[in-house]
């Protein structure tokens, strides 16, 4: 009887080993796996750091900010120029 109730407390001590160690290799999966997607989402995203504050910048066409483009380009060369006058 001594030996029954050994081998059955030995065999359920196995079992939760077995069902402990197989719940965290399928929680460390999964957990992987959501990291990795988040890795994955995050790379396709680009962000401007403007001093220290990071802003997500959004896709657009070329032709939607061309004039905004051109006229930032014009400001800044106008800027570069007058300081060197000035300088």
């Amino acid at each position: 009887m001594l030996i029954q109730s050994l081998e059955q407390k030995t065999k359920l001590a196995m079992m939760t080993v077995i069902v402990t160690i197989s719940g965290c290799v399928v929680i460390c999966g999964f957990t992987l796996w959501c990291c990795m997607s988040l890795v994955t989402k995050e790379r396709e995203q680009i962000y401007i750091l403007d001093g220290d504050i990071p802003f997500l910048a959004e896709r657009a066409q070329l032709e939607a900010n061309f004039t905004m483009e051109a006229k930032a380009h014009i400001q800044l060369f106008h800027q570069y120029v007058y300081y060197l006058h000035i300088v």
